[in-house]
């Protein structure tokens, strides 16, 4: 299967260097202060060694952080020594360089030794400078998935024989981080045409050279990203190509329409959208998109148009989608049995005078996540549920019958509404109105849902609503829910009081209800809750 790519944006981040502190400890064995007085500036040789108390590499949180010596595992943003890194140290012009360790124990407590110390020459104050790797020499920068991410820092401080030495580093190297989108699952990204190794004298590049072999860029998980490829490169190096490659060996060079150029100490951010070739991609930009047969199609993005679907099984994958509509039904099924993929933890379906999503009666709606962490939430308006129906014309009690809905595999935020002026409610998933609702089925997904309730009649969070009138269902929807699978149900409420099933029937205050009407296996629950609060009521 062959895949499209397009790259969406890059971002830089400027970063402050990290600061090494090492104090050095005083040894004054030889001579005393008079004695050194006496000497004038210089002092003895061999007696006044740099002796590292304590190193630590650090940075301000809001600075964003990002070359180290270890990734922070979650964000990729942090940074800690790992131990037995091996750091040159050179004081002032003397041409003696020293090699220090440092050492980390279990606890995590930071320790450096000395394998060949450098001493002080002279009572004055003096440039210390201090780079890793310790050594001079070439680096390479090839296989950065198998080996890691390679570094290269400088530091510069200044002290004496008496006082600690701050040293300052700062990285040689610029990060790439190239991000994913889209529905094709990528397995390797390479840089291209890129140096592959550098020439380092003291932690300075000195030269950089080795373009026909690619970078292997390493995989890793980062918080609030997930998946993503990093590898570091030289400064001042174009980037424009890369090398893609799907989990079923089709690649592809891709290059990007406006190349970055690489910056010492900052993170690039590099974001393709990767889909499989027959992908369609949706454009809400300008009017509603309607969808008639099977096929694929991707959204992310904001848009204030509906998707329109009125025939066929076709899957829509909402990544990191924001549909916003002022009016109808923001995701209008009228016909046809769509499957609505989640990707990432940031999509929202609402309307303003609609169902979020609406289903019509004879189909059904599948919403569906890759797991829990992928999360939708959906919002109706002026009476209309979050997913199921919407009124159609309250000033004659007319609501709209909806269909079968089907949540698997997803966290899922619902939320219903009522009627500004007739207080028609709804629940979250289900019917509104008097109108039916077929059937609700909750499969291995956490589910959170909100009735609404009015003076006098309540919806459950999820089953049947009721019109301003009285009228409701004359039954409630079959609702199953399974496999690990937990509800938050809130059912709708007004000043305090509710009427209304948790699951299951509207009420009155004249025939109130609190009830679950579901089906739930062994491994499943349901919390019950009034309103919008926290805390379940039992």
């Amino acid at each position: 299967m062959m895949f499209t790519m397009k790259a969406i944006y890059t971002h830089i981040h400027r970063m402050r260097p990290y600061t090494l502190l090492a104090a050095a400890v005083l040894t004054l064995a030889a001579c005393t202060q008079d004695e050194l007085a006496e000497q004038g500036n210089t002092l003895p040789d061999g007696e006044y060694p740099l002796q590292i108390g304590s190193v630590s590499i650090t940075a301000e949180s809001s600075e964003e952080p990002w070359t180290r010596i270890a990734e922070n595992e979650t964000d990729g943003m942090g940074s800690h020594w790992t131990g037995d890194e091996r750091i040159g140290v050179r004081i002032g012009d003397n041409e003696e360089t020293g090699i220090y360790i440092i050492k980390v124990d279990d606890a995590g407590n930071v320790t450096v030794e000395p394998e060949t110390p450098v001493y002080w020459k002279s009572t004055q104050t003096a440039e210390v400078t201090a780079w890793y790797p310790a050594t001079d020499g070439r680096v390479d920068l090839s296989n950065q998935d198998r080996n890691g991410l390679t570094y290269v820092l400088r530091g510069i401080g200044t002290g004496d024989h008496q006082s600690p030495v701050t040293l300052q580093f700062e990285h040689q190297l610029a990060k790439v981080r190239v991000v994913t989108k889209g529905i094709a699952d990528v397995r390797d990204i390479k840089l291209v045409n890129v140096p592959t190794n550098c020439d380092i004298e003291e932690g300075r590049i000195t030269k950089q050279e080795g373009t026909s072999v690619r970078i292997d860029m390493l995989r890793v998980e980062r918080e609030g990203i997930g998946t993503c490829w990093e590898a570091n490169v030289g400064p001042d190096v174009e980037l424009k190509t890369f090398y893609i490659q799907n989990t079923e060996a089709v690649s592809r060079f891709c290059e990007l329409s406006s190349p970055v150029t690489t910056q010492a100490g900052a993170l690039h951010t590099i974001t393709w959208t990767v889909n499989n070739e027959g992908t369609t991609t949706i454009d809400l930009s300008t009017g509603d998109y309607t969808i008639s047969s099977d096929g694929i199609y991707y959204f992310t993005g904001t848009g204030s148009h509906a998707i329109r679907v009125t025939g066929g099984n076709p899957n829509i994958y909402l990544e990191d989608a924001q549909i916003n509509v002022s009016g109808g039904n923001a995701i209008d099924i009228t016909g046809g049995s769509p499957t609505i993929h989640v990707m990432g933890e940031n999509n929202e379906v609402s309307s303003g005078d609609g169902a979020g999503i609406y289903v019509a009666e004879g189909s059904t709606v599948t919403i569906t996540g890759r797991d829990r962490s992928d999360v939708l939430t959906v919002t109706g308006c002026e009476g209309s549920s979050g997913i199921g129906g919407y009124v159609i014309d309250d000033s004659n009690h007319q609501s709209a019958n909806s269909g079968n809905i089907n949540i698997e595999n997803v966290t899922l935020y619902a939320y219903s509404s009522s009627q500004s002026l007739r207080e028609t409610v709804s629940p979250g998933i289900g019917s509104t109105g008097s109108a039916t609702c077929q059937s609700i089925t909750i499969d291995n997904a956490a589910v959170y849902a909100y009735g609404c309730g009015g003076t006098n009649w309540s919806a459950p969070a999820i089953g049947n609503g009721m019109d301003w009138v009285g009228n409701t269902a004359s039954s409630t929807p079959t609702v199953t829910i399974s496999n690990n699978s937990e509800v938050h149900a809130h059912r709708g409420e007004r000043n305090g009081r509710s009427f209304a099933d948790y699951i299951g029937r509207a009420g009155t205050s004249a025939l109130p209800y609190s009830d679950v009407i579901a089906t739930v296996d062994a491994s499943s629950v349901v919390y019950k809750y009034t309103g919008d609060g926290d805390t379940p009521d039992e």
